[in-house]
């Protein structure tokens, strides 16, 4: 083969690859991080006390995990105000079950501090094929009377996203 013939080739099979490239990018779209339903944003003053018990943040999400088991990671972070002698505990209900703490990641969230602190925890939920939902809940551990504020938050569930 001569010089002219096989920089031809090289060129063509160049220019095959990047115009795939170049087809993949425009049509086939584009894979979000974090589609839409597994995200959740909420805002405004919300307080709890010790007696109130296990409460649902109002940020539940959506996952759907495709046809095989797998394990989903659940980002909460959230402005938190809380008085001395008393703590925020967090847990997990899935798909409307009972609330688990310290099952899937730290359940202390939030201590007293002088002033409110942007808070953030991180779980790792096994999880069943198919769809499902996830809501973080709060309570107040302290002493009869103590209580806690929420302002303002977001939770995400990051699992499979082709």
């Amino acid at each position: 083969m001569n010089r002219i013939t096989k920089r031809s080739g090289a060129m063509l099979v160049a220019a095959t690859l990047l115009g795939g490239v170049g087809s993949y990018t425009v049509f086939a779209g584009s894979a979000e991080a974090t589609p839409i339903a597994q995200s959740k944003c909420a805002f405004g003053l919300r307080t709890i006390t010790q007696a109130d018990g296990w409460k649902p943040l109002g940020l539940g999400v959506s996952i759907t995990n495709g046809t095989a088991p797998r394990r989903v990671v659940a980002q909460l972070a959230a402005d938190m105000g809380v008085v001395t002698d008393a703590e925020v505990r967090v847990g997990y209900s899935i798909d409307g079950g009972p609330v688990q703490e310290k099952v899937y990641g730290p359940g202390n969230f939030a201590n007293h501090q002088e002033f409110w602190e942007t808070r953030s925890t991180i779980a790792v939920i096994p999880m069943a094929k198919g769809s499902h939902t996830v809501t973080p809940y709060w309570r107040v551990s302290g002493s009869a009377g103590t209580s806690a504020a929420f302002e303002g938050g977001c939770f995400t569930v990051e699992g499979r996203t082709s």
